[in-house]
């Protein structure tokens, strides 16, 4: 609203609009696994006495949702008649904590009096936070998880933050209302190219490649071999009000 009673007021030739968003992201090696100090410690399967400590993360379980739900808003400026560039800023208000801003441009594919259609592509830089949930120690097993890495404990917070460049590629729908207003959507599909310091316990990185994280069957002190990630990758939809400022 800032924005759009700011142009309103400078009288620039552009176009705003706002609506709400729905954006994909997807994971990979979400699964269950342990961190163990049985290096420190000796394992307690094998010898009952140990004082080994171990904690299970089932990432299974703790998968964020792959659709994120929130608020987009753009300003759009006429290159030439088939031509419009765009910039949008993109807000997750549930699932992943998702900020997002893009540019990019409409190409009109068919131009009606009331129906519009673009192809739209757009590059931009996305930043997310996912709250997983907090890690347990197994019953039995002696807390906490002492490792040279970090100290991981009963309770404690586990999250996932990734960042980097994200490609979207949809088409725009434009509806016609009346001489100022369009009703608008996109239907798309984003490649993210985003990157992750891993998994966070407490501010703490998780080590995946540590001898400490272990697969969780039969207790063992078997690497876990899995690096978690979450991308912004996957399908994206739109829809929302165009405003008409520009006289052209």
């Amino acid at each position: 609203m800032f924005i759009t009673t700011t142009l309103i007021q400078a009288q620039l030739p552009f176009d705003v609009y706002g609506g709400l968003n729905i954006a994909s992201t997807s994971t990979t090696d979400f699964s269950m696994f342990d961190i163990s100090d049985w290096e420190k410690f000796g394992l307690k399967s094998a010898n009952s006495s140990s004082q080994e400590g171990r904690v299970r993360i089932d990432l299974a379980t703790m998968q964020p949702s792959s659709m994120n739900t929130g608020l987009m808003i753009g300003a759009l400026r006429k290159v030439n008649d088939n031509l419009t560039a765009l910039f949008e800023i993109q807000y997750s208000l549930s699932g992943i904590k998702l900020i997002a801003s893009n540019i990019g441009v409409n190409y009109a594919l068919m131009k009606g009096e009331k129906f519009n259609l673009d192809l739209t592509p757009k590059v931009g830089y996305t930043k997310g936070t996912a709250d997983l949930g907090v890690i347990s120690v197994i019953p039995g097993y002696t807390p906490p998880v002492i490792l040279t890495e970090g100290t991981f404990d009963e309770g404690d917070n586990l999250t996932m933050e990734f960042s980097g460049l994200q490609i979207n590629l949809g088409i725009t729908p434009t509806y016609k209302l009346n001489d100022k207003m369009s009703l608008m959507g996109n239907i798309g599909y984003t490649l993210g190219f985003t990157s992750s310091d891993g998994l966070l316990c407490n501010g703490i990185t998780v080590p995946m490649s540590s001898k400490g994280v272990v697969q969780s069957a039969g207790l063992g002190s078997a690497q876990a071999g899995i690096s978690p990630s979450i991308t912004s990758s996957g399908l994206s939809f739109q829809i929302g009000i165009m405003y008409k400022l520009s006289d052209k």
